[in-house]
């Protein structure tokens, strides 16, 4: 009767100990999402952040190769009006207005520092045919998600440079 009662008691023991294993494991898992949630939210965020930065750096991207495009062909009419329209249309989710856009037109002839052209009005007839003409735009925007202002980065900078050659 006595061994019956130690061998019962044996069983029991390792029952008892996997119950207070798997009550001790509870506290670790919580310790481990503790630990790891933050690492995994600032990923989030900055996998967030550089998707958005691409989007607005391809967007520019888009804008540039219009306005240039405009110019190397020239317009019919009021050049004005469509270079702010097709920048209005393009870089609207971006900007909140044409002011934070900076643009530069610049003449290039080979060999020759590069000449200023006045953009108070939009340039679409820049140069002579088949002179070369850098069309450069760019704007400042702050952190999308805020992120990055951890990291001393105020603000993020888009900038474009296209070179085209107009026709001849």
């Amino acid at each position: 009767m006595h061994a019956a009662r130690a061998l019962l008691r044996a069983r029991r023991r390792p029952a008892a100990r996997a119950g207070r294993v798997r009550w001790l494991s509870r506290g670790v898992a919580a310790l481990e999402f503790a630990i790891v949630s933050p690492l995994v939210i600032l990923v989030i965020f900055f996998s967030l952040e550089i998707g958005i930065a691409l989007w607005a750096d391809a967007t520019l991207e888009v804008a540039a190769s219009r306005v240039s495009r405009l110019g190397q062909l020239g317009v019919e009419g009021d050049c004005t009006t469509e270079v702010r329209k097709v920048l209005e249309d393009t870089m609207g989710p971006w900007v909140t207005s044409m002011d934070e856009l900076k643009i530069d037109v610049r003449l290039y002839h080979p060999g020759e520092p590069a000449e200023d052209v006045d953009w108070s009005a939009p340039v679409c007839n820049a140069g002579d045919r088949g002179d070369m003409v850098i069309y450069h735009i760019a704007f400042d925007r702050p952190s999308f998600t805020g992120i990055l202002s951890w990291l001393d980065i105020p603000l993020l900078e888009f900038r474009r440079t296209v070179l085209i050659q107009n026709e001849p």
